[in-house]
């Protein structure tokens, strides 16, 4: 029932509706719902879930996996070039409008599902990973997924660089284009690059932040942000529950400090180095560009093969 509510009203209402106000709330909504199926699968394999049943968590994984790969094998054999798949997608090159509307009519009518036709690209490329990709929507708009540059405690100077990605992407038209945002791509990266290297960015630059659910002395395990309210209250700093901590990664124990407390010299640049290479490696790769060749470091495998 939960799932026809979502599919049959809120879903489509949240891409037809116009007002801004009720268009946000169907959109609230509609994810909403979709948490909670999502949820409900999850809490059926979890032994600690008072209605545990393992056989309905492997049965709705079943049933996906063969919905999926029979749209598949349908679009192929309607003559749709299908490009990438996962748990509940597929993307099809330059479809052919009447061909997919075939396609929706057959899962409707053969698997009981109701395909939605949901977004169209100007172009789209895949790192090949899961559930990780880069595409530019017809209307100008960046579809970056699973990509941790949008995470809220994402440090501000990877922050803008991530903006500054989806800005070139955004205005990618042609191959020609896509080839020139490469560039302009591997050459921003290098710029953040050097700049960390060479400990340009400030403190504000460099901070994490991230809000404290408790106080810190009722942490079990004493994660960075804790570990930096502790700082904190040693300095006589009034510090509770929500209170916001924002801290920078440093050399030694415990290699945190507010910046309150910190000096741009302590900064462990090399920490940082790791934070860059898992926020930019996710997109430079999708877009075939190695983040250690840009950096000009090579390793003794590369150099072999080479």
């Amino acid at each position: 029932m939960l799932r026809d509510i979502r599919a049959l009203w809120f879903k489509p209402m949240s891409k037809k509706e116009q007002d801004p106000a009720k268009k946000s709330l169907y959109e609230v909504v509609e994810k909403s719902l979709k948490v909670i199926l999502n949820a409900s699968y999850g809490v059926m394999g979890s032994f600690n879930f008072s209605l545990y049943c393992p056989p309905v968590a492997e049965s709705t994984t079943a049933i996906g996996s063969y919905i999926i790969t029979k749209t598949i094998e349908k679009a192929q054999s309607l003559g749709l070039h299908v490009i990438y798949g996962d748990t509940d997608s597929i993307f099809i090159h330059n479809p052919d409008e009447a061909k997919i509307k075939e396609l929706m009519e057959w899962a409707e009518k053969e698997l009981k599902v109701d395909l939605d036709y949901d977004k169209s690209y100007r172009f789209v490329t895949f790192s090949g990973l899961k559930k990780n990709y880069v595409g530019v929507l017809t209307n100008g708009d960046v579809d970056i997924k699973g990509l941790v540059g949008k995470k809220r405690n994402t440090p501000p100077f990877l922050k803008e660089a991530f903006l500054n990605f989806v800005n070139i992407l955004s205005k990618i038209h042609t191959p020609e284009e896509f080839e020139k945002a490469k560039i302009m791509i591997r050459k921003l990266t290098k710029r953040v690059y050097d700049k960390l290297k060479q400990k340009k960015y400030s403190l504000e630059d460099l901070a994490f932040t991230m809000m404290l659910s408790k106080h810190p002395s009722e942490y079990a395990v004493s994660s960075q942000h804790v570990k930096a309210a502790k700082l904190l209250m040693a300095y006589k700093k009034n510090v509770d529950a929500g209170s916001i901590i924002r801290f920078v990664k440093v050399k030694g124990e415990p290699g945190v400090k507010p910046i309150q407390l910190a000096r741009i010299d302590e900064v462990d640049v090399d920490k940082y180095l790791e934070h860059m290479r898992t926020t930019f490696e996710q997109v430079l790769t999708a877009l075939g560009l190695d983040f250690d060749e840009i950096l000009g470091v090579r390793n003794i495998t590369s150099f072999f093969n080479k």
